[in-house]
């Protein structure tokens, strides 16, 4: 074996380009592989820990009555959730709080520059703490909302840099829908755009600015430690559709959130994987067209090999070997390449989005990967292996 894989190295040394060339296929094909299954391995740490920082047990009221897939549908847009509701969700057994907030869509103007965007109105009494923990509102400069206050807001990070051309900065003065408020602070980065250009208002000055007297966009409920959130969410769209009459809302739970967004991220890397591996085997096709021509052009050097000795099956085993070991190599140079690019890319993602990622290694991936790759070379080699070693070898001999 020892004096078999001596030769095999040689043959490989010896056209170092061609060697190259073979190799190529199979490392873009697992180097995009173990890339992308290690980013989105990274991505639902992420999504978890989040939502682990946040408790799964929460829930969201939202108006719309539920579809087939799972997600709110108004037909007309006429569906509303009211103060009222809030007080329904608050009676029902296992809710620890519950609360509204409001959002429209408002015209703000900064000196001489008018634009629009989300204004949200938002309780400044104890639940404020429960929509801070859920949006991840971080104050990033100034202060936050007070419950005394009534003409201040707080705006997001894309808020104070993208809204106008000139940054808004605490302490300046906004005009919305015609009432002046003082920026009283900026928040950091959370991730989500919508969040990132809010304006964060109290609600009872939403209220005023809007005309709008009992409204609510969405209600948002906090469920009591020991209680089962699923069996609170029952009961809480059971009291609901009693008191409204009819299924008009959606209630979603983070945990259905979290599966939700677990499924969908599962079949976009499923996907991209997908669309990975036909690049492995483009480069496993590359193997077999490389190596049928490396049997045309050592068909004398077989036929030499035959006439002292060599066997067919030693003859296979050679040309196997260097499948397998250009296999093996382009693995493991391609899961280097991988992991690499992944590390690259969820870093930066992680700083510009805010949300860390942390690229972890898998030994099992590692192990999967180069396995693969070797079958991938063993396959790509089989036909041209089985052509040379079945070559007679007077006609091998003679063949120029």
């Amino acid at each position: 074996m020892y004096s078999i894989l001596k030769i095999i190295v040689r043959n490989l040394s010896y056209q170092k380009l061609r060697t190259a060339l073979t190799l190529l296929g199979v490392v873009i094909g697992i180097a995009a592989i173990v890339s992308l299954v290690t980013i989105g391995d990274a991505l639902q740490n992420s999504i978890n820990e989040q939502f682990e920082k946040i408790g799964t047990n929460k829930i969201i009221i939202t108006p719309g009555a539920p579809t087939s897939t799972g997600f709110s549908g108004s037909t007309f847009g006429m569906e509303k959730l009211y103060e009222k509701d809030v007080d329904v969700v608050k009676r029902v057994y296992g809710v620890e709080t519950a609360f509204g907030i409001l959002g429209k869509t408002a015209k703000i103007e900064f000196g001489n520059e008018v634009s629009y965007g989300m204004v949200w109105g938002i309780p400044v009494d104890e639940t404020k703490k429960l929509y801070e923990e859920m949006h991840g509102y971080e104050i990033d400069e100034g202060r936050d909302l007070k419950s005394s206050d009534r003409y201040s807001v707080v705006i997001g990070y894309l808020a104070k840099t993208k809204l106008f051309d000139r940054e808004i900065k605490p302490r300046d003065r906004l005009k919305i829908n015609g009432r002046t408020f003082k920026v009283a602070g900026t928040l950091k980065k959370i991730g989500n755009p919508m969040d990132d250009m809010a304006i964060v208002m109290p609600i009872g000055t939403a209220r005023t600015i809007f005309n709008n007297t009992d409204e609510v966009s969405i209600i948002f409920v906090d469920v009591k430690k020991g209680f089962d959130v699923t069996k609170v969410s029952d009961d809480i769209k059971k009291e609901l559709k009693r008191e409204r009459g009819v299924e008009d809302f959606k209630i979603q739970t983070f945990g259905d959130i979290m599966k939700t967004a677990t499924k969908i991220l599962g079949i976009i890397q499923y996907l991209f994987v997908g669309i990975a591996a036909i690049s492995l085997i483009v480069g496993g096709i590359g193997i077999m067209n490389i190596m049928l021509m490396t049997v045309i052009e050592r068909t004398r050097e077989i036929g030499i090999m035959k006439a002292t000795g060599a066997t067919n099956r030693l003859i296979l085993t050679l040309f196997l070997g260097e499948a397998a070991l250009v296999g093996l190599i382009g693995g493991l140079i391609g899961f280097a390449l991988g992991f690499g690019t992944a590390f690259f890319i969820s870093e930066y993602a992680g700083n510009v989005v805010g949300i860390p990622m942390h690229v972890s290694f898998s030994s099992s991936l590692f192990f999967g990967a180069i396995l693969f790759s070797i079958i991938v070379g063993i396959i790509s080699g089989t036909y041209p292996a089985y052509r040379a070693s079945k070559l007679d070898p007077v006609d091998a001999l003679r063949y120029e």
